[in-house]
């Protein structure tokens, strides 16, 4: 069985929030998380662009996803952190938006394959 560290990299289509409708989440680019391999990875969401740091955490015997992420909001600099929970075929958590906005929010694995990086 993989560890939950090996089982949420790629990228994670955000599909439902309770704050932001399906529009909103896609204004700019197809809302999604990505988690790549070494702890780093991207987040976009309505006009949020942004890196995120990312660490697997155990929270009362349940494994969950924490994270920071760091990016632009419309051109202005934005922040925040996260929490998500694996629930089957989906990732489940909230995002926050540093003194902003807050979500639940839930994300299915993409279909979409991630771009492979060039060999060193």
């Amino acid at each position: 069985m993989p560890t939950l560290e090996k089982a949420i990299l790629g990228r994670w289509s955000i599909v439902e929030t309770e704050m932001w409708d399906r529009e909103a989440l896609d204004l700019v680019a197809p809302a999604h998380i990505t988690f790549e391999r070494d702890g780093l990875g991207q987040m976009e969401l309505v006009a949020v662009r942004a890196s995120i740091d990312y660490r697997v955490a155990d929270r009362a015997g349940t494994r969950v996803i924490e994270l920071s992420w760091a990016g632009f909001d419309e051109m202005d600099p934005v922040s925040g952190r996260a929490w998500a929970e694996p629930d089957g075929d989906s990732i489940r958590g909230k995002i926050f938006i540093h003194r902003g906005d807050e979500s639940e929010f839930v994300a299915k694995r993409s279909r979409r394959r991630m771009p492979t990086s060039p060999s060193r």
